[in-house]
């Protein structure tokens, strides 16, 4: 079993990892010379040690299920637990997912851990596929809804006597009618709405 360090919050990486000098974890080193400075610190030094040793065995769910099956949980916890927080951070999530089921993932076998990793990947490609999908099918409604939202924009720019529109505009005709639009829709409004005042001149 590797030993814990409770600097990195990970395994010990040995000659790796840039606290080690000369075979020695300089961390640990610097701990046990104060400890001899100030008596109080022996407690520390055991706790250290003690979370050296210390490793948790992992739920059978999480031994047994793949990469693929718990991330596609961890969307649905983000669905259920945070409907509307759009864009919140995958990683966020699966650190509340972890919390929820107990898991404490720096105790975790180091092949466990691996998995977990790969589970996160895997939930992030996957919150990513379900965006793209939900972005591609509103364009499509709102594409077909482009007619009639440009004809009642130049309607409503020959009502205030606007003979071309700027952005503004189109942002504020907008918000006047409560209309959530993607940006692609908003600037297709502007080109065809500035091309038919332009046109019925």
């Amino acid at each position: 079993m590797k030993n814990f360090c409770p600097f990195l919050k990970d395994d010990c990486r040995g000659n790796e990892c840039m606290l080690f000098r000369n075979e020695e974890c300089l961390f640990v080193t610097f701990l046990q010379n104060v400890s001899e400075e100030i008596p109080q610190t022996e407690g520390i030094m055991e706790t250290i040690r003690f979370e050296q040793e210390q490793e948790t065995d992992a739920p059978d769910w999480l031994e047994t299920k793949t990469a693929e099956e718990i991330a596609e949980e961890i969307l649905e916890f983000k669905k259920k637990t945070f409907p509307e927080e759009e864009r919140l951070s995958i990683y966020t999530v699966t650190n509340f997912f972890w919390e929820e089921h107990g898991i404490e993932q720096f105790r975790m076998p180091s092949e466990i851990r691996l998995k977990m990793q790969q589970t996160v990947t895997l939930a992030q490609i996957m919150a990513r596929k379900e965006q793209e999908k939900m972005k591609k099918e509103r364009m499509e409604k709102e594409n077909s809804e482009l007619p009639s939202l440009v004809s009642r924009c130049v309607d409503w720019a020959r009502t205030n006597g606007l003979k071309r529109l700027t952005v503004a505009d189109v942002d504020a005709y907008i918000l006047e009618r409560n209309l959530d639009l993607l940006k692609e829709t908003r600037r297709a409004i502007y080109a065809k709405a500035n091309f038919e005042l332009k046109s019925n001149r």
